[in-house]
């Protein structure tokens, strides 16, 4: 073969091998998500596990009992107008929760007739709610964080918040207690991220 051929060949060799290559890495560049695209999904099947495994546990005793956010919506359910009043004054609220009345969640088991309950939170943080307390004879404040009387309100663990479900930052459950007439509570009462219920005597 003479020399300029052998030339050419090896040219046209170098140039399909760099066409191949080249063609390799643009499927490589356009398959493969990004960075973002990644985490992305992996917080949007995170988010949804959370609902879909959430589980709320109740004990009593030596005994309890555990509900899926599905079966909590299931039961008769409780609205209200409700907000509360920050350490610093601010006032958050009134927006309108939807629930299940505390006492409705806790009838599974033979109530005592006074009891205290710890609300536990996902991160495990814990609240004790009196009697009074549980059945909302608390202290109630106007839209303008004033202390306008003690309040007949009601204790619900709300779900739904404006016809929209919790925020993670708020849900998927909450301790919320609501009226008709959209009265403001102490936000020390207010528990987000609900995962437990523990009633005490």
């Amino acid at each position: 073969m003479p020399p300029g051929e052998e030339r050419n060949d090896r040219l046209v060799t170098i140039a399909l091998v760099v066409i191949v290559l080249l063609s390799i890495a643009s499927f490589v560049y356009v398959s493969i998500p990004t960075s973002k695209e990644q985490n992305g999904a992996q917080e949007e099947s995170s988010h949804g596990e959370t609902e879909q495994g959430f589980t709320l546990t109740i004990v009593y005793d030596n005994s309890s009992v555990s509900y899926t956010l599905d079966s909590i919506k299931s039961m008769d359910s409780t609205s209200g107008y409700g907000g509360y009043k920050k350490k610093s004054g601010a006032v958050v609220g009134p927006d309108l929760y939807r629930g299940v009345d505390i006492f409705t969640l806790l009838s599974y088991f033979d109530l005592p007739d006074n009891f205290t309950l710890c609300v536990v939170g996902s991160d495990g943080y814990q609240l004790n709610y009196t009697w009074d307390e549980i059945n909302g004879r608390i202290p109630i404040y106007n839209e303008t964080g004033a202390e306008i009387g003690s309040g007949n309100v009601t204790m619900i663990v709300a779900y739904e918040k404006n016809n929209e479900s919790l925020g993670e930052d708020e849900g998927p459950l909450r301790i919320a207690f609501v009226s008709e007439e959209g009265y403001i509570t102490s936000s020390k009462l207010w528990a987000r991220s609900v995962s437990s219920l523990e009633i005490k005597v």
